[in-house]
């Protein structure tokens, strides 16, 4: 396979599984939300539609945020334009889960919901940071151990 091909399908790939697992793990954080709120509610059913939509949603967002280069995933510290990606997202999925009626029309949910969206996006990031430096610590380590072996071969 010629390496260019080869380089453009393992950026293509690295990009996808990105957005997949930030797709998944917004919609599972999104339904936690909306099933809470569903309970609290007196409603113990929740539309297959309203998740259809959220999923949906979360696909998209993902998708713009990693083309833009606004993934909280990758990033080392939380600049403006990080900020902003965060809010504009989180602004978006209140909005839709407004007029989508997830909420039943209620703008305190929808408000605080979007508040919501604003943390999980923090946490994540926190975790994807903490993540990258336990990776980066045990690449060190192992980059040590086999300096040291050379330094012991020779």
């Amino acid at each position: 396979m010629n390496n260019k091909i080869k380089y453009f399908l393992e950026c293509y790939l690295k990009r996808k599984i990105g957005v997949e697992i930030k797709c998944c793990l917004m919609f599972f954080l999104i339904l936690c939300f909306y099933c809470i709120y569903r309970w609290t509610a007196n409603i113990t059913q929740a539309g297959i539609v309203h998740m259809l939509e959220m999923v949906l949603l979360a696909y998209v967002i993902g998708w713009i945020q990693n083309l833009l280069h606004y993934d909280f995933d990758e990033v080392n510290d939380l600049k403006i334009r990080v900020w902003i990606s965060v809010a504009v997202s989180s602004f978006v999925y209140a909005a839709v889960g407004h007029f989508a009626g997830w909420f039943d029309g209620n703008i305190g949910v929808c408000i605080g919901f979007g508040f919501y969206m604003v943390c999980a996006y923090l946490c994540s990031y926190l975790i994807y940071k903490i993540k990258r430096t336990i990776d980066t610590k045990h690449l060190n380590e192992d980059l040590h151990q086999f300096q040291n072996r050379l330094i012991d071969e020779e």
